[in-house]
């Protein structure tokens, strides 16, 4: 089993990666279809929509990331608080 640490930091990167693998199919595809057909079908500017695309998720992971880890440090600062309290 995963420690808790590692399954959220994991969690925090999903989307990002979920929506890459989509864009990076959707260009391929968009690729084939201007390679076998010979026509354009969604023009440049849909490709670097595509590409910037997982951008946005890789931001909101960072900050997810970030107060993740924040989090578990105050609950460790909480627990060596609690634990001197009680000695």
């Amino acid at each position: 089993m995963m420690p808790e640490a590692r399954r959220l930091f994991i969690l925090a990167w999903v989307p990002m990666g979920f929506c890459a693998v989509l864009s990076i199919i959707t260009i391929v595809a968009m690729l084939w279809i201007t390679a076998v057909n010979g026509s354009e079908p969604g023009g440049m500017g849909l490709i670097t929509f595509l590409c910037n695309l997982p951008l946005c998720f890789m931001f909101v992971g960072f900050m997810t990331s970030h107060l993740q880890r924040e989090i578990r440090e105050l609950r460790e600062q909480l627990t060596e608080l609690q634990k001197s309290k009680t000695s």
